[in-house]
């Protein structure tokens, strides 16, 4: 599968950077999801099996300890990346333990955003295709 056929599920609670998000991820040949809440995008990513390649989250939705929306999502599936945004460090261990696969502090442009994405999942695929090999 190429990154350009992988399914993003975007989940940040501003309509404006989800679209924004959404906008670059779909030019780079994503297939975009948009969710304002975690509790959607759990939903979301259940009714899909956990077919999602990728999670892009805010820290705010990360910490919701109702939710555990990453560590329910690498219940689901451990394969999906997830990208936690902050904008500030002091929730960076936390959200890690969670089981996110990355976080990265505010101000990052979108461009960056997809371009960490691009790369985590690059890496997953490379190291799949090297065990399938052995």
């Amino acid at each position: 599968m190429s990154i350009q056929k992988s399914n993003i599920f975007i989940v940040q609670e501003d309509d404006n950077i989800n679209a924004i998000l959404a906008g670059i991820f779909w030019l780079k040949g994503f297939n975009p999801f948009k969710f304002t809440d975690g509790t959607e995008c759990l939903k979301g990513f259940r009714e899909m099996h956990g077919k999602i390649d990728s999670v892009v989250t805010s820290n705010k939705i990360a910490l919701d300890n109702d939710l555990m929306l990453v560590a329910n999502i690498k219940r689901i599936n451990p394969t999906t990346k997830v990208l936690v945004i902050a904008d500030e460090e002091s929730s960076k261990r936390k959200i890690l333990e969670y089981g996110a696969d990355e976080f990265a502090l505010m101000p990052l442009s979108p461009v960056d955003i997809s371009h960490k994405i691009i790369l985590m999942i690059s890496k997953r695929r490379l190291l799949e295709d090297q065990s399938d090999l052995i």
